[in-house]
């Protein structure tokens, strides 16, 4: 995850791709992710608490997803 300086929005990475951003909304005090490819769009406007939670909440997807995936392979 890059944190740029004096910054309100963060890029989101995943295995070093660029997935989305995460923008502070400051009426909320919540970042909204903003994805950058339609594989993440389901997770448009989701908001979350910082950076790193977006990061680890869209990791775990991944994760779920690469294991589902496997599942049905050797099934």
């Amino acid at each position: 995850m890059s944190h740029p300086s004096n910054s309100e929005s963060y890029v989101i990475e995943i295995s070093g791709a660029a997935v989305g951003i995460v923008v502070r909304e400051p009426q909320a005090r919540r970042f909204a992710f903003h994805a950058a490819s339609r594989r993440f769009s389901r997770f448009d406007g989701m908001t979350f608490v910082g950076p790193r939670d977006a990061e680890r909440y869209l990791s775990g997807q991944v994760a779920r997803r690469l294991h589902s995936l496997l599942e049905e392979l050797v099934a």
